[in-house]
């Protein structure tokens, strides 16, 4: 997995269970999520939290989202999204 600021990540999963599902789905749906994710060509670093990071994409219906990822051992776990 790259961890490299503003490059795509290389990754193997995307976790969910139900707390994360729950949060994160609050203002996004999980797929509207996972497609921001696959989508996605440029990860941040997040400001406060070195294991996660911040994702600008789109959804596959053009939805322009923001959703924060927390790393994990062989993926990111959603932990919330926005529409921007």
């Amino acid at each position: 997995m790259q961890h490299t600021d503003g490059a795509a990540m290389i990754f193997d999963r995307i976790e969910w269970d139900d707390h994360n599902l729950d949060h994160a789905t609050r203002r996004l749906t999980a797929a509207e999520i996972e497609q921001a994710i696959w989508k996605a060509g440029h990860w941040y670093h997040h400001p406060k939290y070195p294991d996660r990071r911040l994702v600008r994409s789109e959804t596959d219906g053009g939805k322009r989202v923001l959703v924060v990822l927390q790393i994990v051992r062989d993926g990111v776990r959603p932990i919330t999204g926005w529409e921007e």
